[in-house]
């Protein structure tokens, strides 16, 4: 009897790619016929006219749909048919399993690795093998996975069980990506693994029993030819950085011969490498797509750290050792080699997951119990930008205004907005309670009255005709409907003719610069922060009133803009 499909798994696709199978694949796809899954699509990769019979069978297997390859194009490129098909037939799914077409995965593993899939929040889901309670696994799979492991883990930083394994469980948002990868045989699987590195997809492992029907012969991964394959993906950053190292070295030579000095020579020879590295190691180590406004200021900042280090390095051993200087530069590169393609690996090319991707929420509770000292500062920066565009562009004689801040648990703005403004009433409107209660007391003997408002902005039962609105790092908390309407709410409980004044984080350089370093150090707060594009506030703006006013607050280093709208009469 198969195994039935429970719970999310119905909403999964399998995947077989298959070239000159063998029997056993009828019997495998009739029984997860009978599972209930979303699909079943098998790949035929130019296996030639003597296997038309069994794939027509396999094809008459009700649920199943058979794609053809004319010629043999590669287990990789065989997996893209099938993501592709799945991402434009299935578009709703949670996502694939890949299973191979050897009879190597039993119906029964495929179906764990479905169910993890179905309940993981967007992982990577690995059907792992154990080899250690199969005394018959053939030595070439042995040695393939044992060899594999440690390069994999220096190459992605995670240390897996089972690096060469076909049954994978893939979260549907992954395959767009796996879809623009060049490689199309068995390295694809390797490359898939840096994808996930690079790409923030958690790898979760799921043990399976290792079968090998007839010594694995239907397996057509050649030891050789296909491990050659395999491990160029692994030599990939060790021949990019010979190159690297072999101009960097000689345009330090030249540049040390003609200018006399190691720190001219060491940025002569850092700017010639980075000119060619940059975009090797981007494009053919780390499959990055990235912008390059997000990954090239924080790859400059590493060359940076990592040519002062150097530097440091070389005097040392020229001073202390006794080594020549173009001696102590190839230690000093040799010691840093290993450092450096971690932090690229982890730092530079390793790309966040979309927002989109059910970000968890900022834990405001937290963050008023432990403001972090860094914010004084930057809050006097910004109060002061809000103090001067309020200020300069009301009319001098105008009476107190009512001021709502939207977002405004604890203000932190509160102060010096009264006292420069001195508004007939104060108010407040935010969702967190511990926030609102800090701020009451505090209010207290307050010049003007401030009244708290525990509600959504999204969607306020609050109504009034302020004169003045605001928030400050508000409206990147939500997703791009949630924008929208959180900046609706601000022209909703706005008088016409009022002023609008809103802030949000945008993505410059330095702001991802910093942000990269900061998250890189665990210490990143707000996880559901999405930096706005100007252009994205900007046409909502547009819609209740004209921008007046703005600038960019560059000191604030997490860059912020700030925008003054006043309401259309």
């Amino acid at each position: 009897m198969g195994h039935f499909a429970e719970g999310g798994a119905v909403n999964v696709c399998i995947l077989i790619p298959a070239y000159h199978p063998g029997p056993e694949l009828l019997p495998l796809v009739e029984e997860l016929a009978v599972a209930g899954y979303r699909a079943i699509v098998v790949v035929d990769d130019g296996s030639g006219p003597s296997f038309s019979r069994l794939f027509a069978a396999v094809a008459a297997v009700p649920g199943v749909t058979l794609l053809r390859h004319a010629v043999n194009l590669g287990k990789g490129a065989a997996l893209k048919t099938g993501f592709n098909h799945i991402l434009c037939v299935y578009p709703e799914s949670a996502g694939v399993v890949t299973a191979d077409a050897d009879g190597q995965h039993a119906p029964a593993d495929i179906a764990r690795v479905a169910d993890r899939l179905a309940s993981e929040d967007g992982a990577v889901v690995l059907g792992v093998r154990q080899f250690a309670e199969n005394a018959h696994v053939p030595w070439r799979s042995r040695f393939g996975n044992r060899v594999s492991i440690g390069a994999v883990h220096l190459l992605i930083g995670q240390s897996l069980s089972d690096t060469q394994t076909g049954l994978r469980g893939l979260p549907l948002s992954f395959l767009p990506h796996l879809l623009r990868m060049r490689s199309t045989g068995y390295e694809f699987e390797l490359d898939m693994l840096i994808a996930c590195r690079h790409h923030s997809y958690e790898v979760a492992e799921v043990p399976i029993r290792a079968i090998y029907l007839n010594g694995n012969q239907s397996s057509h991964f050649n030891p050789l030819l296909d491990s050659l394959r395999i491990y160029f993906v692994l030599l990939r950053f060790g021949f990019v950085s010979l190159v690297t190292a072999v101009l960097d070295n000689a345009v330090f030579a030249l540049a040390f011969n003609l200018l006399h000095g190691i720190g001219p020579a060491q940025i002569a020879a850092r700017t010639a490498a980075v000119a060619f590295n940059y975009f090797a190691a981007r494009k053919a180590v780390f499959l990055s797509r990235e912008n390059h406004a997000a990954t090239f200021p924080r790859y400059l900042l590493l060359v940076a750290a990592s040519g002062l280090v150097s530097y440091a390095l070389i005097q040392l051993l020229t001073l202390h050792a006794g080594l020549s200087v173009f001696t102590a530069k190839l230690v000093a590169e040799a010691t840093l080699f290993i450092a450096n393609f971690a932090l690229q690996r982890d730092f530079v090319f390793r790309k966040e997951k979309p927002d989109s991707m059910n970000p968890e929420a900022t834990d405001w509770d937290s963050y008023y119990k432990n403001v972090p000292k860094t914010a004084h500062l930057t809050r006097k920066v910004t109060a002061n930008a809000i103090s001067h565009a309020l200020t300069a562009f009301r009319a001098p004689n105008a009476p107190a205004p009512v001021i709502l801040e939207i977002g405004g648990a604890n203000s932190c703005f509160m102060d010096r907005v009264v006292a420069d403004l001195r508004p007939r009433e104060y108010h407040v409107m935010d969702t967190n309670r511990h926030g609102l209660d800090l701020l009451e007391r505090r209010s207290a003997g307050a010049a003007s009255p401030v009244l708290c408002h525990e509600e959504n902005c999204l969607h306020p039962s609050t109504r009034m005709e302020a004169d003045i609105v605001f928030s400050i790092g508000l409206i990147e908390h939500f997703d791009p409907e949630g924008t929208r309407q959180a900046i609706k709410t601000h022209f909703d409980l706005l008088k016409p003719g009022g002023w609008a004044l809103i802030s949000f984080p945008t993505p410059t350089w330095l702001y991802r610069v910093a942000r990269g370093m900061v998250s890189a150090l665990g210490q990143w707060k707000f996880p559901d922060e999405r930096p706005l594009q100007r252009e994205e506030v900007a046409a909502t703006l547009a819609d209740y009133g004209e921008v007046v006013h703005e600038r960019l607050l560059w000191p604030l280093i997490f860059t912020q803009r700030l925008m003054l709208v006043r309401k259309r009469a």
